[in-house]
């Protein structure tokens, strides 16, 4: 006998089974604790308000020194300007780009456009295969020229070196009108086919 007045054995069962019980509390607070963590991370997220995009911000490519040819007031000769002018990747964009600054004039007072006033940059046109650029131009580059040879020839250097000075890549420069080949400028140069850099340097 013990001293619960049970028999020795019935209190020794008596005692494991509560051992049990507390083991199985245990258990199935822990396995319910567990299923509502698995839920609660698996449920569906509530939205909030829908964030609106954010701005989109234009990132410069860069800039580089371009090289322009004027006349020169005083002598009969080209003479060369730089500038720093912002830049896009593709080649075309570089050459459109270069020819409008060109066509804008020189920055001082020493020289004057090489070619006539109101000339603007229609196309731009790049071949790859032989590295020749084309370049539409409107019809005041025919119909306000002064004439003569020596101002045909300075037109047509100061847009053929300006093009070869920042692209040295390429090897020939073909002047369109109004998107048309022309015999020639002014009547002395024949512009028909695409100038060569190397003959123009």
């Amino acid at each position: 006998m013990s001293d619960t007045g049970l028999p020795e054995e019935e209190h020794i069962a008596s005692s494991g089974t509560l051992r049990g019980w507390h083991i199985g509390l245990i258990v199935a607070v822990a396995v319910g604790l567990m299923a509502g963590w698995l839920w609660w991370s698996s449920r569906p997220k509530e939205l909030g308000p829908e964030e609106p995009p954010l701005p989109r911000v234009e990132v410069p490519e860069g800039s580089r020194t371009i090289t322009l040819y004027f006349a020169d007031d005083t002598n009969p000769v080209l003479y060369a300007e730089t500038r720093q002018v912002a830049m896009s990747k593709s080649t075309v964009s570089q050459v459109r780009q270069v020819m409008r600054a060109l066509l804008a004039g020189p920055g001082g007072n020493r020289g004057a456009n090489a070619i006539p006033p109101g000339t603007k940059l229609l196309g731009v046109y790049y071949d790859t295969e032989t590295f020749t650029v084309y370049l539409d131009l409107s019809s005041e580059l025919v119909a306000a020229h002064p004439g003569g040879t020596a101002a045909e020839y300075t037109t047509v250097t100061a847009i053929v070196r300006t093009i070869s000075e920042n692209f040295p890549e390429v090897q020939a420069v073909q002047v369109l009108v109004e998107g048309y080949q022309v015999g020639t400028i002014a009547g002395h140069v024949d512009a028909y086919k695409p100038f060569r850099v190397q003959d123009w340097r």
